[in-house]
């Protein structure tokens, strides 16, 4: 061969090499569920005391013995993948746990990982901004640093073609002024159960203190908005950089007008299974495979 036609051989094939790392993959079909999160995937107090998986707003399901004890139908992103992309294949893991903050995500995108999920949720960061005292909410770098620390194990680490869907954290000063009126099970002032916040025996001091001053619950909300730009803007980043996964940021649930009906009656502050249901639909409807809806 020729030197001149060797060359451009060479160069031809750099270019190809080039656009097929630069071309984006195909997005799989999202059999394979894997979610990430906290107490508020994990269903806490939705329906009954406890985890109530059944009611989750991404992992629940609905049987045999949920349709006969009469529990919650949320309809979750779970079960609309398996109405809208069949039931062969799919898999369901729930990796979220109750109390986890954003330096338990590295270790929950390791087990979606593990499971070669197809499609991972992020709902993480409600106890980054609930803590005893405004000291301990970590600092906009810690979190950013764990939050891209768990991204990064998902883009290593997920086939090609995976689904990322992170979700802004709930706006947790609207919950406080809209739930305040409320009675736990319909005797208990939800305040009064609150008030154990101050003692540590109730979670989420940093907005549910009686001692906090709007000012003092103001800030909070802004270290909540805070960490929803960075949710937001390092996705957006991955969406960019990374041409093998798909990425999606939505900020829906910081912007839903909650109701007190939405709320749990047990605690006062995580979501009734109504809250639920309806999170499902609103997430799922801003989310990557809103055009799958039946």
């Amino acid at each position: 061969m020729k030197p001149k036609n060797y060359l451009l051989c060479s160069v031809l094939v750099i270019i190809c090499l080039f656009l097929m790392s630069s071309a984006a993959f195909p997005q799989l079909a999202p059999k394979r569920l894997s979610s990430t999160g906290d107490s508020m995937s994990e269903a806490i107090d939705a329906e009954l005391p406890a985890a109530n998986h059944w009611a989750s707003w991404v992992n629940g399901y609905h049987g045999f013995w949920e349709w006969l004890f009469g529990l919650t139908d949320v309809y979750s992103h779970n079960q609309r993948i398996t109405k809208n992309f069949g039931s062969y294949g799919r898999k369901n893991f729930m990796e979220a746990k109750s109390g986890a903050d954003m330096f338990d995500f590295p270790g929950q995108a390791a087990q979606s990982v593990n499971h070669q999920a197809q499609y991972v949720t992020v709902l993480m960061g409600h106890n980054d901004v609930c803590q005893n005292h405004p000291t301990e909410i970590p600092t906009d770098e810690m979190f950013e640093e764990n939050f891209r620390a768990g991204m990064e194990k998902l883009k290593q680490g997920l086939p090609a073609g995976a689904t990322i869907y992170v979700v802004g954290i709930v706006d947790i000063y609207h919950l406080w002024d809209m739930a305040r009126d409320k009675k736990a099970l319909g005797i208990v002032d939800c305040e009064v159960i609150w008030a154990a916040s101050v003692l540590g025996l109730y979670p989420c001091a940093t907005m549910l203190s009686p001692l906090n001053s709007d000012a003092d619950r103001r800030a909070t909300q802004k270290r909540n908005e805070g960490f929803n730009g960075i949710l937001e803007r390092v996705t957006q980043e991955y969406q960019t950089k990374d041409s093998r996964h798909q990425y999606f940021y939505t900020d829906v649930v910081f912007n839903y007008p909650f109701v007190e009906s939405q709320v749990s009656d047990i605690d006062c502050f995580h979501p009734s299974a109504r809250g639920q249901k309806d999170l499902s639909k609103i997430t799922w409807d801003a989310g990557p495979f809103s055009a799958r809806q039946k």
